[in-house]
């Protein structure tokens, strides 16, 4: 699978390079200098984007020392999805870590993996559900898609279905199960076996979240749908800063459409490429123009290795 993802990524990469070189390195520099003072604008979506995603865990666990504040939550999370990003896991690298630190600041093993699992099927889904806000929208004001909305809505209902068999699934047992399996085929490790307590206290604290703290499940969710609608704020300010304004329908039905490319681009890393190309085609979509894509999904690459470059030293500070 880490070959499969690395040689997804080295094809992405020639991609990206072939694309930029088209547009024109001298017109991508001239948009790029049109931002100029205004850098700490397009940085401060994401940085409140990931506050409320903090919050929205905070919801999720059930035990939270001192320690774990929301600041805490906050840096651990951007730690984690630097992971996610970076490494060749299929956007699930970092999860391990987020889990292992709280653990580290004195939360239960099986409450901080379980608020970490059930936090990832609440992004799947509220993604989902944004993407299909992008999709009612698209028509009003990217009726060129009009006649792709069939194949747009198809991946939307794949990555729902994803997101709704990962919940259904937490609460039917999976490491007891999966471990049951592994020990019928003879393929159990003999260290996995040993933790099969801990397992089943896992399973435990993912049956029973959703039975006894919906309203808490419920908040994360929507405080994540909210955190989804502020990366639209981001798209608004690029094209601003840009000099090429768009209104707010266009930038919601814009990123939310832009967010289906790059989850289904979820097994190369930060999704290069296929971010790019969603960008790009959904520029081309509401006539902006070729460059202008390209401009766009530059400034948004480089406000993603601002906060995944804050990620890495959070990674090595923890560790």
């Amino acid at each position: 699978m880490r070959r499969l993802n690395l040689i997804l990524l080295a094809i992405a990469g020639v991609f990206l390079v072939w694309i930029l070189h088209k547009v024109g390195w001298a017109t991508l520099g001239r948009y790029l200098r049109q931002v100029g003072w205004g850098w700490p604008l397009l940085l401060l979506p994401y940085g409140v984007v990931n506050w409320l995603e903090a919050v929205s865990w905070k919801y999720l666990l059930l035990q939270v020392p001192e320690r774990s504040s929301v600041g805490h939550l906050f840096w651990l999370r951007l730690g984690g999805e630097a992971l996610n990003q970076l490494t060749p896991t299929a956007s699930l690298g970092g999860e391990p870590f987020k889990a292992s630190r709280l653990n580290a600041g004195g939360i239960p093993w099986e409450i901080a993996t379980a608020s970490v699992v059930i936090h990832k099927g609440i992004l799947v889904l509220s993604l989902a559900l944004y993407i299909f806000l992008g999709l009612a929208l698209a028509p009003l004001f990217l009726p060129v898609v009009a006649a792709h909305l069939g194949l747009l809505g198809l991946g939307a209902l794949v990555l729902a279905a994803g997101g709704i068999t990962f919940v259904i699934v937490q609460r039917r047992n999976p490491c007891g199960w999966g471990l049951r399996l592994l020990t019928r085929l003879g393929l159990c490790p003999p260290a996995l076996k040993e933790k099969e307590g801990s397992l089943n206290h896992l399973d435990e604290r993912l049956s029973q979240f959703y039975l006894e703290h919906p309203g808490r499940a419920a908040l994360a969710f929507i405080l994540f749908f909210l955190s989804w609608l502020l990366h639209a704020v981001e798209v608004y300010v690029i094209f601003w800063l840009l000099g090429h304004p768009i209104g707010w329908g266009a930038a919601i039905c814009l990123d939310a459409l832009a967010m289906l490319f790059t989850a289904l681009g979820f097994f190369i890393p930060a999704a290069l490429g296929a971010q790019e190309g969603g960008n790009i085609l959904l520029a081309l979509g509401f006539n902006l123009g070729l460059p202008l894509g390209a401009a766009f999904s530059i400034l948004r690459r480089l406000r993603e290795a601002f906060w995944l470059t804050l990620g890495l030293a959070v990674v090595w500070r923890e560790k």
